[in-house]
C-alpha cells in the first residue's frame, strides 16, 4: 500500500516470542487444599519452564460447576529465546509443566486431562522505545484514510486491552466510512 512504509518499518521493529498454554486438569483434592490465589508469575531469573500459572477454577468459579470435580490449571510456557523448549511434543511439554507445577505447589496425583495450545510468535515484546514505535505506527497509519491497526502489539497483550484496541480501530474505520459515505451522498 503506497504510503505505508513508515508504519510498516516501525511495526517490523517489534519482535515476538512464541509460547504455549498447557492446561492441566486434576481431580479435586490433588492440591491438598485448594489454592487461594488466582495464580502466580515466575521471574525469568528463576530459570523455570513455567512462567505463569492460573488456577482457572479459582479465578473463574463457574468453571468448577460443570467440571466433574476437577481443578483446572493453565501453565504458560515459553519466553524469548526459549524456542527449543517449545519444540518438544505436546505430551513432553505437558509432563514438564506438570512437574514444574508439582515442584511449586505440591500438587499430587494423575492428570485427568491435558490440552496444549501453542501460540507461535504470539507475544509482542515491549522493549525500550516501544511507546515511540507505537506512536510512529499510528501516525503512519493515520495518514492512510480507512486503515487502522489493533492487536497485542499496541496497548497490552491481555484480552481486555486487545478488545479495546480493536474497538478503537473499528471506530476509526467506521468514522472514515461515514465521512466517505456522506461525501458520496453529497455528490449525488
Amino acid at each position: 500500500m503506497p504510503g505505508a512504509a513508515p508504519a510498516a518499518a516501525a511495526l517490523a521493529e517489534i519482535s515476538y516470542a512464541s509460547m504455549a498454554i498447557v492446561t492441566l486438569a486434576y481431580r479435586r483434592g490433588a492440591f491438598g487444599r485448594r489454592p487461594e490465589g488466582s495464580g502466580y508469575l515466575v521471574p525469568a531469573v528463576d530459570g523455570r519452564p513455567v512462567k505463569a500459572v492460573t488456577f482457572s477454577t479459582v479465578k473463574w468459579p463457574h468453571l468448577a460447576a460443570g467440571d466433574g470435580g476437577l481443578d483446572i490449571v493453565r501453565c504458560s510456557v515459553g519466553r524469548v529465546g526459549e524456542e527449543a523448549l517449545l519444540q518438544r511434543d505436546d505430551s513432553e511439554l505437558a509432563e514438564l509443566a506438570a512437574a514444574d507445577l508439582a515442584a511449586a505447589t505440591g500438587v499430587r496425583g494423575a492428570l485427568a486431562a491435558v490440552r496444549v495450545s501453542r501460540w507461535g510468535g504470539g507475544l509482542p515484546q515491549y522493549t525500550v522505545g516501544h511507546l515511540d514505535r507505537v506512536a510512529r505506527i499510528r501516525a503512519g497509519v493515520a495518514a492512510l484514510p480507512g486503515l487502522a491497526v489493533c492487536g497485542a502489539a499496541y496497548d497490552g497483550i491481555g484480552i481486555p486491552a486487545c478488545i479495546a484496541s480493536a474497538r478503537l480501530a473499528a471506530d476509526q474505520v467506521v468514522a472514515h466510512l461515514q465521512v466517505r459515505g456522506a461525501r458520496c451522498a453529497a455528490r449525488s
